[in-house]
């Protein structure tokens, strides 16, 4: 059954037309794997999905319910939690208190169940929170302030504060960005073992062992048009796929 389906997506700026009539089907469970050279509009479609920018065209369905348009607040309530290219952590607050603030966007609770104290569910919020932390390799660190943590656990961070929303969609903006192949490859398993278990993922990701491992399924986009989708072996083996992207070199989107 698709959780997400998106028809005749579009999305001008001006004369700028970064989407151009994008359809996907998503599955529920899978990991869909969203790759393309830089600036082919894989970010600015995940800005669409969240709420970011509203489509200039099309629609978009998460379990049924259109959303094209629709506040991120509303969105994110509605289940989808993203992270960011560009780390969007509170630097000067500890990984614990950037993942118990995280939870303010979890559907049913606002920022004043955030700041209630004491009571059986501030202890089991705590709990989880703390699981969180261990799960992501970050348990350790747990009172480090973010703006201290090295790359790789910035980005573990982020994973967690999404995670901590209980979201049933998951976009992750580049989670390996920055990262040797060593650090890529505890990703993976990161992704694979935590993040995809019980829901569905959307990953956008310049490195393809990373995307060949964890992903079901491939969309390639190029301009802002939708080029190729399949499996990782098909689609990452296709011509006009090498031609378009593989041999470019990584970067911002």
């Amino acid at each position: 059954m698709a959780l997400l389906e998106i028809s005749g997506i579009g999305r001008r700026f001006g004369a700028v037309e970064a989407l151009n009539a994008i359809d996907l089907s998503v599955e529920e469970g899978e990991v869909f794997g969203l790759i393309g050279p830089n600036g082919s509009g894989k970010t600015t479609l995940f800005n669409v999905l969240t709420g970011v920018y509203p489509p200039s065209a099309g629609e978009i369905r998460l379990d049924g319910a259109p959303i094209g348009g629709v506040r991120p607040e509303r969105i994110a309530g509605m289940g989808l939690a993203r992270t960011f290219q560009n780390l969007r952590l509170v630097p000067h607050m500890s990984a614990f208190d950037n993942v118990w603030l995280a939870q303010h966007r979890r559907p049913g609770m606002g920022m004043r169940d955030i700041l209630a104290v004491g009571g059986r569910k501030e202890r089991a919020r705590r709990d989880e929170v703390e699981a969180l932390l261990e799960q992501t390799g970050l348990a350790a660190r747990r009172d480090t302030f973010a703006g201290d943590l090295p790359l790789p656990d910035q980005r573990r961070l982020e994973i967690a504060r999404a995670l901590v929303r209980q979201p049933r969609l998951l976009l992750l903006d580049e989670p390996a960005g920055g990262m040797t192949p060593l650090e890529t490859r505890e990703m993976a398993d990161l992704i694979r073992t935590v993040a995809a278990p019980g829901r569905t993922l959307i990953v956008i990701e310049h490195k393809m062992d990373l995307i060949a491992e964890i992903c079901d399924r491939l969309c390639v986009l190029d301009f802002g048009r939708k080029i190729a989708e399949g499996p990782p072996g098909r689609v990452l083996s296709d011509p006009k796929v090498l031609d378009v992207y593989l041999g470019r070199e990584d970067g911002d989107d």
